[in-house]
């Protein structure tokens, strides 16, 4: 009897390991699922939150016109893109352990720049996006930049 209950007890024990172990597999995404679901966010403003808290607090941003240092920074830019932007294709992400490189049309409302191409390299850190730097043709985005800090 005594064998019984040590055996039905180990069961139990390693039952409960092992169900956990699965269920914390599946609630962690990969690099390259972060990466996706950041940038599809901004496709809906439902799902914008949940890009956002993809985002470490001292996320660094950085593209040909700005450089921002925070996560906050980096929302107040957000906002006012968001008047702008109606969307972003994911074409394909590249995966190279810390760091991905994704590239991606992002569409705007702004007549001549309905289409524009992108590469962005993203770097995980602990589930999060720590940095990320975003290169495309910015020879007519300047203009809009200009516009928004008047």
């Amino acid at each position: 009897m005594r064998l019984i209950k040590h055996a039905l007890i180990i069961g139990i024990t390693i039952f409960s390991i092992n169900t956990y172990a699965q269920q914390k597999e599946r609630n962690t995404m990969t690099n390259q699922e972060i990466v996706t679901k950041f940038l599809n966010g901004f496709n809906n403003p439902e799902l914008i939150q949940e890009s956002i808290a993809l985002l470490a607090d001292d996320y660094k941003f950085k593209n040909p016109m700005v450089e921002l240092n925070s996560k906050k920074e980096f929302i107040a830019l957000a906002q006012e893109m968001g008047k702008v932007l109606t969307g972003v294709n994911v074409i394909h992400v590249a995966d190279n352990g810390d760091w991905l490189a994704a590239f991606y049309e992002f569409k705007s409302s702004i007549p001549g720049l309905e289409s524009n191409f992108g590469t962005e390299w993203f770097r995980i850190e602990n589930g999060k996006i720590k940095e990320s730097h975003l290169i495309y043709d910015a020879s007519e985005w300047r203009k809009v930049y200009e516009q928004m800090g008047e």
